[in-house]
C-alpha cells in the first residue's frame, strides 16, 4: 500500500460521501481510506456504510478532537504516505498523483502539499486560495515560523516524517498541523506544487470562521503554538530572527476577527499587542493597514489576493 488517506469527521454527515467520493475518483489508485470518526452523533456511521469499496476502513472513537482523530488515522494505516483530506473538503482528480510524483522524486521532503480553492456550503467555487509558497525562498523553517503557508487538506506526509515527530499534539484543538510542520522542517524539506488540487469548504460549522464559538481557543491554540517552538533550547538564528514579526502577525489576524465580530474594545487589546512586537509605530501602522484590507476586502476577490500575496513578499521584514 502507497498511500493511506486519512479523513477525520465529526458531525460532517452531510459532506462525507463528497470527500470519500473525489478521494475514490483519483487517478492514482494505489491508496486505502482511513475514516476516524472522532464520536460523531449523526448519522456518520450510515453514510459510510452505503460506500461498498474493500479500501475504505471506518474507525469510531469517543470525541477526542481533530488531533486525536489523525493520529488513530496514521497510526491504523498501512502505508508508507500519508495523505490528509477533511471530510467537508474535496480533492481534485490529479492531485494524489501529483503530490506523490513529487515525494517520490525527492527523497528529502517529508511533506509536499499544493493550493485549495474554496467552495461554499453548496460546492460552488468561491475565490479564496489556501496555501502559498514559503515567505522567505529556501528558508523553510523561518518561513513557517513568520505564518503558516501549508495547505492542511491537499498534503502528503511521509509515515516515517511522522513517526520521527511523534505526530500530532493532541492538546491542540486547531493549529495541529502547523505545530507539525514546525516540527518536520528540521529534518525534512517541505514541497510545494503551485497548483489548485483541492476545494476548502467554507460553512457555517468551520472551526476556523471568525464567529466559530471557538475562535477564542484557536487563536490562544495559536500562541501556544509560537510559545512552544521558541521554548525550544537553540532555535536556530534564522527563525529566531522572526519572533516578533511572527507574534505580530498572529495579533494582527486575531485583531482583524474581533473587528469582525464588533468586539471593538478586545480589538484594541490585541491590537495592542501587535504594535508591541513592532519596533516602529511608523513600520507597524501600513502594515496593520495592509493586513486589514486583506481580511475585510481583499481576500474575497482572486485579483486581491494575488496583488496581497506580492506585497507582502516584497515588506517580509
Amino acid at each position: 500500500m502507497k498511500v493511506s488517506v486519512v479523513i477525520p469527521t465529526y458531525n460532517r454527515a452531510a459532506y462525507l460521501v463528497e470527500a470519500i467520493q473525489s478521494v475514490l475518483a483519483q487517478t492514482f489508485r494505489d491508496f486505502e481510506i482511513v475514516i476516524v470518526d472522532d464520536g460523531s452523533t449523526d448519522n456518520t456511521a450510515d453514510v459510510v456504510k452505503t460506500i461498498n469499496d474493500s479500501r475504505l476502513h471506518y474507525i469510531f472513537q469517543e470525541n477526542r478532537g481533530v488531533s486525536a482523530a489523525l493520529n488513530t488515522g496514521w497510526r491504523a494505516a498501512g502505508g508508507e504516505y500519508i495523505g490528509i483530506l477533511g471530510s467537508d473538503d474535496m480533492w481534485l482528480p490529479t492531485c494524489l498523483q501529483e503530490l506523490v510524483q513529487t515525494l517520490e522524486t525527492s527523497p528529502h521532503l517529508g511533506v509536499v502539499y499544493a493550493r485549495a480553492q474554496g467552495m461554499d456550503a453548496r460546492g460552488e467555487p468561491l475565490t479564496q486560495l489556501v496555501g502559498a509558497r514559503e515567505r522567505f525562498a529556501g528558508e523553510t523553517l523561518k518561513s513557517l515560523v513568520y505564518g503558516d503557508f501549508v495547505c492542511p487538506i491537499a498534503v502528503v506526509i511521509r509515515r516515517a516524517a511522522l513517526e520521527r515527530v511523534g505526530g500530532y499534539d493532541e492538546s491542540l484543538i486547531a493549529n495541529e498541523d502547523w505545530d507539525l510542520w514546525l516540527r518536520l522542517a528540521p529534518y525534512y524539506g517541505i514541497g510545494y506544487v503551485p497548483r489548485v488540487l483541492a476545494r476548502y469548504r467554507f460553512h457555517t460549522q468551520n472551526l476556523t470562521r471568525t464567529d466559530s464559538s471557538r475562535m477564542e481557543r484557536l487563536m490562544q491554540d495559536r500562541v501556544r503554538v509560537l510559545d512552544k517552538f521558541f521554548a525550544q533550547p537553540n532555535v536556530p538564528e534564522d527563525a529566531m530572527s522572526v519572533h516578533d514579526l511572527a507574534y505580530r502577525n498572529l495579533y494582527l489576524d486575531w485583531t482583524i476577527r474581533y473587528l469582525e465580530q464588533r468586539q471593538f474594545q478586545r480589538a484594541w487589546q490585541t491590537l495592542q499587542r501587535a504594535m508591541s512586537f513592532s519596533s516602529s509605530h511608523l513600520k507597524f501602522l501600513p502594515r496593520a493597514f495592509a493586513v486589514a484590507c486583506y481580511y475585510l476586502v481583499l481576500s474575497k476577490t482572486m485579483w486581491g489576493v494575488q496583488l496581497v500575496e506580492a506585497w507582502t513578499r516584497r515588506h517580509a521584514h
